[in-house]
């Protein structure tokens, strides 16, 4: 079983890239990350996401698929040929095949389903081993 405590205990310590370009969602998302992490660092786009990633030391990358200027699969690419360790996770309303197979190609550490909720990201987190 999952002890939430441990990883929030954990998880305070790091330091968050989300990057999502729908408002609302980054909104709603931020509140619940919030619970985790001390530190987010919020992107609008894949282009501001890797700027951010550049500039701060990011522990996790959470990121969408589908954004203007550079999508959440190029925004992977352009990180891992920066760093092949930070854990990166997709949070995306798309099931589809082809997502997964792109996520895994550009070395994505997980995949989450939108709308994101607590028991997704606790899983999610205890399965990274960060």
């Amino acid at each position: 079983m999952i002890d939430i405590n441990e990883i929030i205990k954990y998880s305070h310590n790091m330091t968050l890239l989300y990057v999502e370009d729908n408002k609302d969602t980054r909104e709603i998302t931020t509140l619940i990350l919030e619970d985790f992490f001390d530190t987010i660092i919020v992107a609008v786009d894949g282009e501001d996401g890797y700027e951010k990633f550049l500039k701060h030391d990011i522990a996790l990358v959470i990121t969408d698929i589908n954004m203007p200027k550079l999508s959440g699969l190029s925004l992977c690419e352009k990180i891992r040929k920066t760093d092949s360790e930070v854990p990166i996770v997709v949070l995306s309303a798309y099931n589809e095949e082809r997502f997964f197979v792109d996520s895994i190609k550009y070395g994505v550490n997980d995949y989450l389903i939108k709308p994101i909720n607590i028991d997704q990201l606790t899983h999610m987190y205890n399965g990274l081993n960060i």
